[in-house]
């Protein structure tokens, strides 16, 4: 009679030290997924956030095409920057000769 409550107590040891065992494991498995899905749910924010700053910016490109397809249509031709020629490298004929008349001054020219 001894050793059979020995052995059962023995036995029921056992079975809760395996019960405490993988217990433990399914704790740190679920403390990993956790995390995991902590640093996706975060991963997905970020892209959710960028998401909305590239649709504002779609939204600004939308008016400006618009608004450049409104003023091709009401002058009937492409938009066209007004730059100054070549020649002038945007100063006026009366900067252009002083500059000249400068550097004949400093060249003996």
């Amino acid at each position: 009679m001894y050793w059979t409550a020995l052995g059962l107590a023995g036995s029921s040891l056992i079975v809760s030290i395996a019960t405490l065992y993988l217990v433990w494991g399914v704790r740190r498995s679920t403390r990993r997924a956790e995390r995991s899905g902590d640093e996706r749910l975060e991963i997905l924010r970020e892209q959710q956030e960028r998401l909305g700053f590239l649709r504002e910016e779609r939204r600004m490109l939308e008016e400006e095409l618009e608004w450049r397809r409104s003023r091709m249509a009401g002058e009937e031709g492409p938009l066209e920057l007004n730059a100054p020629s070549a020649q002038s490298n945007g100063h006026s004929e009366s900067e252009q000769s002083k500059l000249r008349s400068w550097l004949r001054h400093v060249f003996g020219r």
